[in-house]
């Protein structure tokens, strides 16, 4: 379980988190909700100790150190690699520089996103590079996958393989934290959605609980939140 206890952010004079709590179960997907600039990524950055908080983050009962990391990965909401690099080149980058990364996974990701190794990064379709990116992140045996906006900015189909990767065993028994615009595509497969406004979390739901016991989606849940 990884734990978020008042965690705190500012940038300058301007509270981007004030008080953010909650926790996100290993084996389920969280989805952080919010509009545009409610710090969603912040939370991300704060975790994988890409930017300074105040407040405590726990991973599995321990606060996180250097030896957190061997257990979290983080994909970030584009590609990050040179474009001039091949798959295979990126694929050989991975195995170098990261002890957990798994060939045999990052193979049949491969496999099942329909990609080849000799592709070029800087030829690929947002879409296709969108796929890569994620699969660096699930090719790696972690107990946590961080996604920032996965689905930003790809087409339709793609939206639809990389949502269908969430329900194959190469996520199963994993937690999984992301932000998305794109409620739509994933809600049947998210397992808890956390409402953020103004630097707070405002509301948490179990999605298939709510839907069975309030007849209410995701969607409905926003506006509730959102627009009132």
């Amino acid at each position: 379980m990884i734990e978020i206890k008042q965690l705190q952010k500012k940038y300058g004079r301007k509270h981007v988190l004030r008080d953010i709590t909650f926790t996100a179960e290993k084996g389920e997907i969280t989805c952080l909700i919010g509009i545009n600039g409610v710090g969603k990524t912040t939370i991300m950055k704060a975790i994988m100790a890409l930017t300074p908080y105040k407040g405590q983050i726990l991973i599995d009962g321990k606060t996180i150190s250097k030896e957190s990391y061997n257990y979290i990965t983080f994909v970030p909401d584009r590609l990050t690699m040179p474009g001039n690099m091949t798959i295979a080149d990126a694929f050989e980058f991975m195995s170098d520089f990261y002890s957990t990364w798994n060939s045999q996974r990052a193979d049949e990701l491969l496999q099942f996103f329909r990609l080849h190794k000799t592709d070029r990064l800087s030829d690929l379709s947002k879409g296709n590079a969108a796929k890569v990116n994620m699969l660096l992140g699930l090719a790696l045996d972690v107990d946590y996958i961080l996604m920032d906006e996965p689905f930003s900015g790809i087409d339709m189909f793609s939206r639809e393989q990389i949502a269908e990767v969430f329900t194959s065993h190469l996520v199963e028994n994993r937690g999984v934290i992301l932000t998305t615009h794109e409620i739509h595509d994933i809600e049947h497969l998210i397992d808890k959605a956390v409402f953020i406004d103004d630097g707070c979390v405002v509301k948490e739901m179990r999605v298939e609980e709510t839907r069975e016991l309030e007849g209410k989606s995701v969607v409905d849940v926003m506006r509730e939140v959102y627009i009132g």
